[in-house]
């Protein structure tokens, strides 16, 4: 209860900051040379319904990712829990079935993940590339103080947030994330502490989550687009 109570502070401190938001996500293996096709798929059904208030769809493309695993997009759905509700409501009728047939062409789904942020920053200042990191945590209350501690010794430029990955985790046990997001390319590929205090800040959180979690890996998405 201790642990839960605070994460709860937390994400209730900082919510000033960028409202905390929930998310879906569904992996997609495309077949090769697919690509094109899935995007005019995805965008022809999204495109054509009413977006309700507090939710977006992204379809990011995988650009990195750890060896052995096979998605190569990602729909995601984030927003408020009414918003998630209500587009769930419309992904439904003969529209949505033509839509998941003629996916189901050019992909196959190879995973089912949803979660919610803690922590929120710079929420105006999303950018194109992304990168999120994964990790099995075994205490969640140091975990979550040793980012915040991190975040003021190593602040980002872009869009960061921080947190829990609720259902559809793999055997792996991924229970929390870090994600942030890039203007371009370039920005991703440079990004790291570059500064005395940030190499510090890094080490300093390493040293502590490492003994409390098991590091999963990294990936980097583009967004190839989104509908709000």
């Amino acid at each position: 209860m201790k642990k839960l109570t605070f994460l709860l502070a937390i994400a209730f401190s900082y919510s000033a900051l960028a409202q905390n938001i929930l998310w879906e996500q569904t992996g997609l293996k495309v077949k090769e040379g697919n690509g094109a096709f899935v995007v005019d798929v995805v965008d022809k059904f999204y495109s054509s319904i009413e977006m309700p208030d507090g939710v977006s769809v992204s379809l990011n493309w995988v650009r990195y990712r750890p060896e052995g695993t096979e998605t190569t997009h990602y729909l995601t759905f984030g927003g408020t829990a009414e918003g998630i509700v209500k587009l769930r409501e419309l992904r439904d009728g003969d529209a949505y079935d033509a839509y998941s047939d003629a996916l189901g062409k050019l992909a196959k789904i190879t995973s089912s993940v949803s979660g919610s942020t803690l922590v929120r920053m710079n929420a105006d200042k999303m950018g194109p590339m992304a990168q999120v990191w994964q990790w099995s945590v075994e205490d969640p209350e140091k975990f979550v103080k040793a980012f915040m501690t991190l975040t003021k010794g190593f602040p980002q430029e872009g869009y960061l947030s921080m947190g829990l990955i609720s259902q559809g985790a793999s055997k792996a046990g991924e229970s929390h994330y870090v994600y942030t997001t890039h203007k371009d390319y370039l920005t991703a590929l440079s990004w790291g502490p570059k500064t005395e205090e940030q190499q510090k800040a890094f080490i300093t959180f390493q040293k502590v989550v490492n003994p409390i979690s098991d590091y999963l890996g990294t990936q980097t998405f583009y967004t190839v687009k989104t509908w709000n």
